[in-house]
């Protein structure tokens, strides 16, 4: 619904933002992707090479995999199952139950931060694109100037997954209320409907469209090239080697 100024109210409303939804745009289908193998059927792979290993199909591991897919080979490792086919994971209204879910197969893992905060982390293809709210909106410029990435490249990139996976929402009467009510406060200027990370009132980005249906990460991996990316789910990683050039671990 509305980014201000402030850690806690920007929790605050990017809970609120994703209760209505889209543009106008219905991708509920599921998209084309690579198979996604069980890491079980690993074993009956013939002596496969890698030119890069990914741990982890979250929200920077399956679009990471999607683009080097292009030109390399790719195995993406993923130790949850698939977000597809799971209605606690695609529809809105079932949004709480993938939170509470504390079974051995839910999508999502409970924890308590180093500062006390009760949260959850994901366990499945797609990460916390499949457990969060459903708000979007672009990095603060600064974090990325901090970061020490290239800002063009950065600014080029937000589109590729924009056009993919991100709506714009349908404010419902309570959330014209609150956006009316925060600019009467003062917290302005008042940004309108934008993806930029902006100080004051604003509406940003869901990824849920207009039937409620979720669009994770994982449907990024419908822009990689099949013939280069192998995914496997129920993959844990225990050790991870480095080989020096002169083969020495």
């Amino acid at each position: 619904m509305g980014l201000i100024s402030g850690r806690v109210f920007f929790k605050i409303l990017a809970f609120l933002c994703f209760i209505r939804l889209s543009q106008g745009r219905n991708h509920s289908a599921t998209p084309d992707l690579p198979p996604l193998r069980k890491a079980s059927s690993f074993s009956k792979i013939q002596h496969e090479a890698y030119d890069y290993i990914i741990v982890g199909g979250g929200t920077a591991g399956c679009p990471l995999a999607a683009t080097l897919s292009k030109k390399y080979k790719v195995l993406l490792l993923e130790r949850g199952g698939s977000p597809y086919g799971n209605h606690n994971i695609s529809y809105l209204e079932n949004f709480h139950i993938c939170l509470t879910d504390e079974s051995k197969n839910s999508p999502s893992q409970g924890f308590i931060s180093t500062d006390g905060v009760i949260n959850s982390r994901a366990k499945v293809l797609g990460g916390g694109t499949c457990i969060n709210a459903g708000f979007y909106s672009r990095a603060n410029r600064r974090f990325v100037k901090d970061a020490g990435w290239d800002e063009e490249l950065v600014n080029q990139s937000y589109p590729w997954v924009e056009e993919r996976i991100v709506y714009w929402p349908k404010i419902a009467p309570w959330q014209a209320a609150l956006r009316d009510g925060l600019l009467e406060a003062g917290v302005s200027p008042y940004n309108g409907y934008t993806y930029d990370h902006l100080f004051g009132t604003k509406v940003g980005g869901t990824i849920f469209d207009e039937a409620g249906y979720r669009h994770t990460a994982a449907d990024l991996l419908a822009a990689a090239n099949p013939d280069n990316l192998r995914v496997l789910l129920h993959a844990s990683v225990n050790k991870v080697i480095f080989k020096t050039r002169h083969g020495k671990r």
